[in-house]
């Protein structure tokens, strides 16, 4: 079943994505995006324009940290290289079967019949492996949302996808070393379209969740989150020239949308935990260190990064390497380590002394 483009993307959507990025121009030039993000966010807007809103989690998603392998031989690539050495072997034949079924069912979804399989494939071994390593109990506490469309692969008549996985990962990364009552706030730079913050949302009732990105993707999460969470009160993005503006209307928000350019005008030290998942390594130098000078002032307890060990910034000529991010004497390692499944990132929570 291929994706349909009768929902297009409404007016008012594009009228409010275009108000952020006119927003976003005025920045400094650290903030302004890469060539790399400039060349992807053409891709987001036009997908937007051609599948709607409503297909985000087959379209946009594909572009932030939902994986399509594209080799042939899967066993060689990262991801089922871990998984496959960590499961029992009838549990990957069980999921081979489970993928074979589904992927009759559901179609091909607008890519190869290879590449579809390979996404359920995967899907499948990510949430065997999350759930058997302290998951399952967490998956129950949460529900994939329909909205956005997800690839409907079902695990004991649960709606499971590779993003809601992947995000108890990270959720569990950072929560099995800190206190839940150590943090009350989150503040999230390239939050996508808010996988990771719906988890975190869900679980800790009591936190702030504060998501800053660039247009489209500041756009689809501030749609998105509102709707899965209509009962909490949200501050959307709009601009403003001083804290003292938006301070009621802020402080009395759970969850709050702001532009990058925005980060200099909160207050100091107002964040416990900040986190940043898959987008330092798409930066240049200059902007890591804008970031890192942001994240000094803002947060005041963890930091949680995880990105590429070795990358190319695509269109900068510039290379990155796990060596290469500017950390603070004072912000002491808890942990820096292989991440799981995507054993070429790296991850790291840090403690502000």
């Amino acid at each position: 079943m291929k994706e349909k483009s009768i929902d297009k993307v409404k007016n008012e959507d594009l009228v409010r994505i275009y108000e952020m990025q006119n927003a976003l121009l005025k920045s400094r030039k650290e903030i302004l995006p890469s060539k790399y993000w400039i060349m992807i966010n053409k891709r987001n807007i036009e997908q937007l324009k051609k599948f709607g809103y409503k297909n985000f989690k087959i379209t946009l998603a594909r572009n932030y940290f939902t994986w399509i392998s594209a080799g042939r031989k899967f066993w060689k690539e990262d991801q089922f290289d871990f998984l496959l050495s960590k499961l029992p072997r009838h549990l990957i034949f069980i999921n081979f079967f489970r993928s074979f079924r589904s992927f009759f069912k559901i179609g091909n979804k607008n890519l190869s019949s290879l590449k579809t399989f390979k996404y359920i494939l995967l899907t499948y071994m990510i949430w065997e492996f999350v759930s058997r390593n302290g998951g399952e109990n967490i998956f129950n506490k949460l529900d994939e949302p329909l909205e956005g469309n997800p690839i409907k692969l079902f695990r004991k008549k649960k709606l499971i996808t590779q993003d809601l996985a992947n995000s108890v990962l990270e959720y569990k990364s950072v929560m099995d070393h800190i206190k839940k009552d150590e943090i009350n706030s989150i503040l999230e730079l390239g939050s996508g379209y808010g996988r990771t913050a719906y988890v975190f949302l869900k679980l800790l009732p009591n936190i702030k969740y504060i998501f800053v990105d660039i247009p489209p993707a500041l756009f689809i999460a501030e749609k998105y989150i509102s709707n899965q969470f209509k009962n909490e009160v949200v501050f959307k993005f709009r601009t403003f020239n001083s804290y003292n503006e938006i301070k009621g209307e802020f402080e009395k928000s759970r969850i709050a949308f702001f532009l990058p350019n925005q980060l200099d005008l909160l207050p100091p030290k107002s964040v416990n935990l900040f986190i940043n998942i898959s987008s330092f390594h798409e930066m240049r130098p200059d902007q890591i260190n804008y970031y890192f000078s942001c994240i000094d002032k803002l947060i005041k307890k963890y930091i949680y990064i995880k990105q590429w060990k070795f990358t190319k910034v695509p269109y900068e000529n510039i290379t990155l390497t796990e060596k290469d991010y500017p950390i603070r004497k004072n912000w002491k390692k808890i942990y820096w380590r292989e991440c799981k499944v995507q054993t070429r990132f790296f991850e790291a929570l840090l403690h502000i002394q």
